[in-house]
């Protein structure tokens, strides 16, 4: 027998605990194990934090230049060989009415506890059985996040007779952690970056960090995601969301427990709920959703996930920890987000300098069909000399504003179809100067509609997922939709993501609706008097589902069809306003609407 393994069997004889069966629970990242105890029925969790398994944490008046000598533990402020944090923090969170574990038991010197057990209804495994709860998990824990951050916290912590004290999550340690993606990341990717790339990057970061002390800190668990929350539904209001490892807490931005609960590392938050879940916590938390939070959110974001990156690589490579690797292509999905933030730019920038392949890795659409070839029936007097998309609103043709969005969203290919007054039309498109070739599909000989005109297109098109626009959608967006489009995008679920208006955001629409939208992100036909959201004109699509129609005249409605039925149809709801520029009356309201601009 170990000296460990009697010093666990005498802590646990003297909490009465000795004849409980024990099963060992599967471990995390850290030096910490748990087991699972099971005495008559009663149940408990067992923590093991041996404090030999871990570098020294920071003492107290330690300097920055002390704490690097110390040790990372001691740089980036993580609580190490002290399972009095664990207890501190936990009874403080107790006594403001969330449900952290009762602890049942201790001995800090040993860095043994026996915990209150919430349970196996981890959010990850309820979301496996059941995805359908995914808002409603969300939003509790995200209610719980808001009532901690409004919670006051002392710094001074106590348990069994030890002090423990949380500390703030200064640019030190926070630069430590993104120099994990430097240390470890960069090397892996094959990157060797010389002294004069570090200091840039330093200097960036440097740069980023005051969008932080914009707003109060809080409390942050420092861990807050779906393997680390429990779903306790008989608890009421905040305390329905059991709470795990947070021995690593401190006081910092409240954006980045969000972003860790929002951009996980391990399962795929639906993107279509991240902005009502975000706008739901700063309401919460009373604070502002403006572009001083959305800034420091991707700030948050992208430290969290470069620091990932990095950590995931070292488990990888020196802790023999391969499993982890799996993980890094959604962390990597998470970061090239939160660097397309205008306040991230300088970031963005070295990134394409040093590491390219990092963003290359972000899905991309290169290519898209663009619908013009109508006769704007709707549309008349005004098209009885040019076709609907040569219509002028606010100063340009129609086609005009499609080609814009798709050049700021670079895309380099777009091939537009033709019929009606199809020279002035092609006259127009040859004429244009843009970043954006133009190839002209000519219907000239015959109108094919949406389907047909789109098969026929497919040699010009080449054979990756494309945008389909329609010319008489223009809109007004709080943020770049096409880029948000291409991120949300996974052409291994979807033939067809189709944006989405909602009904009360649009001008010129005058029906009851196209679609409703499940929380998965699925959509379905109207099925009853009215639905929540218009189709706005644009979609993304896989070509290969396409080429088994024929070049004839039929509605993309067809295509729309197979997809439904397929389970392969979802939609991504307009973050601004749409305009259905469809006759002379929806023409003159959308350029009152732009000239209020």
């Amino acid at each position: 027998m170990s000296d460990r393994t009697g010093l666990i069997e005498k802590f646990l004889a003297n909490a009465g605990w000795s004849e409980a069966i024990r099963e060992t629970v599967p471990g995390d990242a850290s030096t910490r194990t748990y087991e699972r105890l099971n005495l008559d029925g009663k149940k408990a969790v067992l923590m093991n934090a041996p404090k030999g398994e871990e570098a020294p944490s920071e003492p107290e008046g330690a300097t920055p230049e002390d704490r690097k000598m110390i040790g990372y533990n001691a740089l980036a402020r993580l609580a190490g060989p002290n399972p009095e944090a664990f207890a501190a923090i936990a009874q403080e969170l107790k006594m403001r009415g969330f449900s952290a574990p009762t602890i049942l038991a201790i001995d800090l010197e040993s860095g043994l506890l026996l915990l209150e057990d919430l349970g196996s209804d981890l959010y990850a495994r309820i979301l496996e059985r059941d995805p359908e709860l995914e808002s409603k998990l969300y939003n509790a824990a995200i209610d719980t996040l808001g009532a901690i951050y409004r919670s006051s916290f002392p710094a001074l912590m106590h348990a069994a007779g030890k002090d423990w004290r949380v500390r703030d999550y200064d640019a030190h340690a926070l630069q430590a952690e993104v120099d994990l993606f430097i240390d470890w990341f960069a090397p892996d990717a094959g990157i060797k970056l010389n002294e004069k790339a570090y200091q840039e990057w330093v200097t960036i970061w440097d740069g980023l960090w005051p969008y932080l002390d914009k707003h109060p800190k809080g409390l942050c668990l420092r861990d807050y995601h779906a393997e680390n929350l429990f779903w306790l539904p008989r608890r009421q209001a905040v305390a329905r969301v059991g709470l795990i490892d947070f021995q690593d807490g401190l006081f910092c931005h409240p954006a980045y427990d969000l972003v860790s609960l929002l951009e996980d590392a391990r399962r795929d938050v639906s993107l279509n709920l991240h902005e009502g879940l975000i706008k739901r916590f700063c309401n919460t938390a009373g604070l502002n959703y403006d572009d001083d939070f959305k800034a420091a959110y991707a700030v948050m974001g992208a430290q969290r996930n470069a620091k990932i990156l990095g950590i995931f690589v070292r488990l990888a490579k020196r802790d023999g920890k391969a499993s982890y690797r799996d993980l890094i292509p959604r962390v990597m999905a998470h970061f090239t987000r939160d660097v397309e933030h205008p306040a991230l730019a300088k970031l963005k920038q070295w990134i394409q300098i040093h590491l390219p392949s990092v963003l290359e890795r972000a899905p991309k659409i290169k290519s898209a069909m663009v619908m013009a070839a109508g006769h704007g029936t709707r549309m008349k007097p005004l098209t009885d000399d040019r076709s609907k998309a040569m219509v002028e609103v606010g100063g340009r043709p129609l086609i005009d504003h499609t080609l814009a969005r798709l050049s700021e969203a670079s895309v380099t290919k777009a091939v537009v179809n033709i019929h009606a007054h199809a020279d002035h039309l092609e006259a127009h498109l040859g004429n244009r100067k843009m970043n954006l070739e133009i190839l002209i599909s000519d219907e000239r000989g015959e109108l094919l509609e949406t389907g047909g005109g789109l098969i026929k297109a497919l040699p010009l098109l080449g054979s990756d997922p494309i945008f389909i626009c329609n010319i008489d959608a223009i809109w007004q967006e709080n943020s770049a939709v096409l880029e948000a489009m291409t991120k949300f995008w996974d052409p291994e679920m979807m033939d067809d993501l189709l944006l989405l208006a909602p009904i009360e955001q649009t001008l010129g629409y005058s029906g009851n609706g196209d679609f409703t939208l499940s929380k998965d992100g699925r959509i379905a036909r109207r099925d009853g008097e009215s639905a929540p959201y218009v189709y706005a004109g644009v979609q993304i699509a896989r070509l290969e589902p396409a080429r088994g129609f024929k070049i004839e005249p039929f509605s993309r409605n067809k295509m729309w069809d197979l997809s439904l039925a397929n389970g392969r149809a979802y939609g991504f709801i307009l973050d601004g306003f749409w305009m259905h520029v469809g006759d002379p009356k929806a023409r003159g309201e959308a350029e009152a609407r732009l000239n209020d601009i």
